[in-house]
């Protein structure tokens, strides 16, 4: 019962409109990093994907954190609006960003002392980390809560980050609920 459970939820997850970077657009990331990487470096991420149930592919995995949303703080960087950048590997005002999510998460994704599922998760999160902190809204301004708080009207209503993250991809590459 408990997998018959977690097979809907993702099913539903999939086919929902998904309040973060949306999975179509996770899954493109993905699958670009995937095709740019070394030889070696996509069979060993086949050989740790091989082993998720429910998974098949890497692109796939790249949604993970979003469904259900895991590990919050990491999914963005706030900055102040006078702020000229990201200065470093460390977080401007949290203790845990998406900087440090990358950092941790490469770290046991390259472990050989980690066990084969603390990898497999490190995998599937840090592809979804990747997309994150490519996503402009993602690297944004605490005050306007990342573009959630800002209104845009047209084709692709609701607020910025809706926009950008989900509604703006699905025109381009067509719907990804499959």
């Amino acid at each position: 019962m408990r997998r018959f459970s977690l097979a809907a939820l993702f099913l539903f997850a999939f086919c929902t409109h998904a309040s973060a970077w949306g999975d179509e657009g996770h899954k493109i990331v993905c699958e670009i990093a995937y095709r740019l990487a070394q030889p070696d470096t996509r069979a060993a991420t086949r050989k740790l994907i091989q082993a998720d149930k429910v998974f098949d592919t890497f692109s796939d995995s790249c949604v993970f954190p979003d469904h259900p949303r895991i590990r919050r703080t990491e999914h963005f960087i706030n900055l102040p609006r006078d702020a000229r950048g990201v200065t470093g590997d460390n977080c401007p005002s949290a203790p845990e960003c998406v900087l440090t999510a990358i950092l941790n998460d490469s770290k046991i994704v390259n472990s050989k002392h980690a066990k084969r599922a603390d990898r497999l998760i490190a995998l599937k999160s840090l592809g979804h980390w990747v997309g994150d902190i490519h996503q402009p809204l993602h690297v944004s301004f605490e005050d306007d809560r990342g573009g959630n708080d800002i209104r845009v009207n047209g084709e692709c209503s609701g607020n910025l980050h809706g926009t950008w993250d989900s509604c703006l991809v699905t025109h381009a590459v067509g719907a990804g609920c499959r």
